[in-house]
């Protein structure tokens, strides 16, 4: 298993549904971020025309850390995935949340991006630490812009929070129609300090060659990083995360 945050891409947009830009959302993610200086710190696994069978499968192949879904959402709280051949099937609130419970020791993130989902990512949180949904319907072009900046701020290892606000930003800069509704959900009790995924500042270079930030608890008593010509020692630093 590597070291590297895993990013497993989700998307699903059966014949019954209105057509949507999944394949331009997975290569705008993609794009965005081989822009950042972290961009090696990344992988991305792509899976179209998901059906409700493969999640478990895929979530135990690749056990990710970030679960990205590109598709539509429904009124009634429910996202669709494909089913038979021309048909559709929906996964509400009982089969989502239970799903990601049982994955929540590599899962950080989940991030519903299609319509109507807040309340599903509300209630993944129960469980995994942050999750992204929207509260009404988002433009196609609005979505692909908010993923696309989203992972951009990622690749330049920025904070969850930090790349919503961003991602949150470009929307409003770009002003694109239908482009209000995202909302980020946090579990409660998260150490208001997560800093998730807790990427080395670009440039810095550590002594220690077991530095885990994003992937696992490390106590590090005594760390001496080069930057810029200087020394700096770190006494001692808790980075608690996942297990890769």
């Amino acid at each position: 298993m590597s070291g590297r945050i895993r990013i497993l891409f989700l998307s699903a947009n059966p014949l019954p549904t209105g057509r949507i830009l999944v394949d331009v959302e997975e290569r705008e993610i993609s794009e965005r971020l081989q822009e950042g200086p972290f961009r090696d710190q990344f992988e991305l696994f792509k899976h179209t025309a998901i059906q409700p069978i493969d999640l478990q499968k895929l979530l135990l192949k690749h056990q990710p850390h970030i679960v990205h879904f590109c598709g539509h959402g429904h009124k009634t709280e429910k996202i669709i995935l494909g089913g038979v051949p021309g048909r559709a099937r929906t996964v509400d609130i009982r089969g989502v949340a239970p799903l990601f419970s049982l994955y929540n020791h590599h899962v950080r993130l989940v991030v519903l991006n299609a319509c109507y989902t807040n309340n599903l990512a509300r209630s993944i949180t129960k469980a995994v630490d942050y999750a992204v949904g929207t509260g009404k319907g988002i433009g196609d072009k609005a979505a692909v812009a908010f993923a696309g900046a989203l992972y951009r701020a990622l690749g330049f290892g920025k904070s969850v929070k930090e790349a919503f606000a961003s991602a949150k930003a470009e929307l409003r800069l770009t002003r694109m129609p239908r482009a209000e509704g995202h909302e980020l959900f946090v579990r409660d009790g998260l150490n208001k300090r997560d800093s998730f995924p807790c990427l080395p500042e670009a440039g810095v270079m550590t002594s220690r060659t077991n530095f885990r930030c994003a992937w696992g608890m490390t106590v590090i008593e005594s760390l001496s990083v080069t930057r810029s010509g200087k020394r700096i020692c770190l006494r001692r630093q808790n980075y608690v995360g996942v297990q890769a």
